[in-house]
C-alpha cells in the first residue's frame, strides 16, 4: 500500500469504514454514531473497546469515541449524552493528503429535532489519520429558525497497560469539580493515577496532557472551543455493577474527553462551531 486507504466494510454486524496507512497505522469508524471503534498506531491499540459493549444498535457501545451531543450525561431533557451517539451518520467518503487521510459522517436532523429539543441541526465528525495521530473534529450548524444551545463531549476511551504505573500529566494545579465525591471542588495535585472511581470535570488547560503507561506516551490536545476536560475512570468497585463492562476493564481504560459542559455553547439560525481532539503517540 503506497497511499492512505479507506475502505467500507461491516465489523460484528456494523457498517464501518477501515482507514490504514502504508506505515500499519489503522482506524476503525462506525456509522452507527459516527463512533471511532479502534486506532492501532505503532502496533499497539490505543483505544479501549469493552468485550461486553453492546454492538446491536439498542445502545450506546461503551468503548472508542462516542459523540456525546447535543446534551452532555443528563444536563437537560434529552437521554444520557444526547441523541448522536445512538443514531446512524451518513458516512461521506474519504480525502487522502499525502501521508493522512480524513474520514467524514454527516448527522442532519430536521427540525424538531426531538419533542424535548425543537430545533434542526447539522453535525459533521472528520476523522484525519496520520502517522501515530488521530485527529477527531466535530462541527455543528443551526439550521432551524430559533436559537439553541448545546452541551458535549467527545468521550475519548483510551486503552491503559499497566495500571499500576499508568497516570494522565499536565493536570496538575487544575481546578475541577469531583462528580464522584458529591460535585465537590478541589484542585488536582500532582498526576492522576489509577485506583479509585475517578469522575472529574477540569478546566481546560492550555498544554496537552500526557497518558503515560507501559505502552509508551500518548499526548493529549484539545481547541480551545472545548472549555472543559472531563476525566473518568469507575474503579473497581463501580466497574462491577456496569453490565457491559467486565470486573478488572477499569485496570485497561482512561476516559480522557474533550468537552463543552459548564457554559453551554449558542448557536444562531445558520451559525456554525466547530472543535477538535488530537492524539499523538510520542514515545
Amino acid at each position: 500500500m503506497s497511499q492512505p486507504q479507506a475502505a467500507r466494510e461491516v465489523w460484528r454486524g456494523l457498517a464501518c469504514t477501515r482507514i490504514c496507512l502504508p506505515n500499519g497505522d489503522s482506524v476503525r469508524v462506525s456509522d452507527f454514531g459516527a463512533q471511532v471503534l479502534s486506532w492501532q498506531a505503532r502496533g499497539q491499540e490505543r483505544m479501549f473497546l469493552s468485550e461486553r459493549a453492546v454492538l446491536d444498535g439498542s445502545a450506546a457501545m461503551r468503548g472508542g469515541v462516542p459523540v456525546c451531543f447535543p446534551q452532555f450525561n443528563q444536563r437537560g431533557p434529552l437521554s444520557k449524552h444526547g441523541l448522536a451517539r445512538r443514531t446512524v451518520w451518513h458516512y461521506e467518503g474519504a480525502d487522502a493528503q499525502a501521508d493522512a487521510i480524513t474520514a467524514r459522517w454527516l448527522w442532519e436532523a430536521p427540525e424538531p429535532l426531538h419533542a424535548d429539543f425543537p430545533h434542526g441541526l447539522r453535525a459533521q465528525l472528520a476523522v484525519t489519520t496520520s502517522p501515530d495521530q488521530l485527529r477527531i473534529e466535530l462541527s455543528a450548524t443551526n439550521t432551524g429558525s430559533a436559537a439553541w444551545a448545546f452541551t458535549g463531549a467527545l468521550h475519548t476511551y483510551l486503552a491503559v497497560q499497566g495500571a499500576d504505573i499508568a497516570t494522565l500529566q499536565g493536570l496538575d494545579g487544575t481546578a475541577f469539580w469531583d462528580a464522584a465525591k458529591n460535585f465537590a471542588p478541589a484542585v488536582q495535585i500532582d498526576a492522576v493515577a489509577l485506583g479509585e472511581e475517578i469522575d472529574r470535570v477540569y478546566a481546560r488547560t492550555a498544554q496537552p496532557l500526557e497518558l503515560r503507561d507501559a505502552a509508551g506516551t500518548l499526548r493529549i490536545s484539545q481547541d480551545a472551543a472545548w472549555s472543559e476536560t472531563v476525566v473518568w475512570n469507575p474503579g473497581p468497585a463501580l466497574c462491577t455493577t456496569l453490565p457491559d463492562m467486565q470486573g478488572a476493564d477499569w485496570m485497561r481504560m482512561l476516559c480522557v474527553e474533550a468537552a463543552a459542559i459548564n457554559q453551554p455553547v449558542a448557536l444562531h439560525p445558520g451559525q456554525s462551531w466547530q472543535a477538535a481532539q488530537t492524539l499523538q503517540v510520542v514515545g
